[in-house]
């Protein structure tokens, strides 16, 4: 009996988390242009719809370059931030690697209003660049935080060995500590791409003309509802939870090895 209740606890908790994402899922299948229910009919015109608007093709584009540039690029300054950190051994190391992962405990409005205040001080034009690097304030500390727990596993006998046999710094990072810690470069990458393609705060502040995906989610709702962005959001929702699966298999992988 305690365990049934259990099981009912966890289902209707799980039910009541994505229930708003499987109301959108439903209405995207609708014909209606206003959600309600009960559906009367059910249709894929809103999918024929967004196939035939040049803005999303736009608009996903301009996220894909964002986010994949930016997860790369992010990863790898956070692989050398943590390797850094776990390598050397100096005083005030502690104090330095929570300070680099602050950004992660600041609200995004603060961030992206800081980066806008930052930014039109020097005149910076706002775009998909700065945007990118918006993306990458916040990206670099979770890669850090992320990579550096991988870190603290490695055996650093095998770096150790290398240089023994006369291998130097950089072919030993290549050849003995990236293999090994490719599963969770793996995992930064894509989660890192995850949180860039669904960002919305940071981008709705350093942008003005070339939008991304949830900007123009944003925009179709504040300017006169379409129903298109249920199926965007479908799309969005379903693109991240397969992104986010990968990630946590890779990373469950490196774990296990």
């Amino acid at each position: 009996m305690g365990h049934a209740l259990l099981h009912l606890l966890s289902f209707t908790i799980v039910l009541a988390l994505y229930l708003p994402i499987i109301t959108l899922i439903v209405f995207s299948f609708t014909a209606a242009r206003y959600p309600f229910f009960p559906v009367k009919s059910w249709s894929l015109k809103w999918y024929e719809a967004l196939w035939k608007d040049q803005q999303f093709y736009e608009a996903l584009t301009n996220s894909i370059i964002v986010s994949g540039l930016a997860s790369v690029v992010a990863t790898v300054l956070g692989f050398l931030a943590a390797y850094s950190l776990t390598r050397s051994t100096f005083r005030g190391r502690s104090a330095l690697t929570g300070f680099m992962v602050i950004p992660l405990s600041v609200p995004l409005v603060l961030l992206a209003l800081s980066l806008r205040v930052y930014f039109a001080t020097f005149q910076v034009n706002f775009d998909l660049f700065t945007v990118f690097l918006g993306h990458m304030v916040y990206m670099v500390p979770l890669s850090i935080l992320i990579l550096r727990g991988r870190f603290q596993g490695f055996p650093w006998s095998h770096e150790e060995a290398a240089f023994d046999l006369g291998a130097g710094r950089i072919r030993t990072l290549f050849e003995i500590v990236l293999p090994w810690m490719m599963p969770a470069v793996v995992g930064s990458i894509l989660l890192n791409f995850t949180f860039s393609f669904d960002e919305f705060i940071i981008a709705w502040f350093l942008t003005n003309f070339e939008i991304t995906l949830p900007i123009k989610i944003w925009t179709d709702l504040l300017m006169n509802y379409d129903p298109k962005v249920n199926v965007i959001g479908t799309i969005v929702f379903l693109l991240s939870v397969s992104v986010a699966f990968l990630a946590m298999f890779s990373l469950r992988k490196g774990n296990q090895s």
